[in-house]
């Protein structure tokens, strides 16, 4: 059995398309568990990385992110126009964004404040990264 039968939309490889009903069912448990693994793993990269750099990592659950304001809080299937513009449908908010930028704010008030990838507030050289050298361009 090769890899393109394998992934052939759970169609038997030895057979025709009347028994394929059955297999479709292992083939959606299959990508299911190769979607989860690839999202565990990532979770543990961020997580060790985390713990090296002695920053906290924030789960947020995702569910409605894209329809909530970020300035009101107002939830709404509404406030979606389109893939690209949100619009808050309250009375007397009208905020408007993009709607990425708007889901963006909503999960980074859900999980608190981001702090920079360097642990720097933006004043001057990061405390967080190596000194200046030939290899990184930067001088000391």
């Amino acid at each position: 059995m090769t890899a393109r039968s394998r992934s052939a939309g759970g169609q038997r490889p030895d057979g025709p398309l009347r028994s394929a009903s059955r297999y479709v069912a292992q083939k959606r448990g299959l990508n299911r568990a190769v979607l989860d693994k690839g999202w565990h793993r990532l979770e543990l990269a961020l997580t060790s990385a985390a713990r090296n750099t002695g920053t906290t990592l924030a789960k947020v659950n995702p569910a409605y992110t894209s329809q909530r304001c970020s300035d009101c809080g107002f939830v709404t299937e509404g406030n979606r126009e389109s893939q690209a513009v949100f619009r808050c449908k309250a009375d007397g908010c009208g905020h408007a964004d993009n709607a990425d930028v708007n889901a963006a704010k909503n999960i980074r008030n859900a999980g608190g404040q981001p702090v920079s990838a360097c642990g720097d507030l933006g004043i001057g050289r990061s405390v967080k990264q190596e000194p200046g050298s030939w290899a990184t361009g930067q001088a000391t």
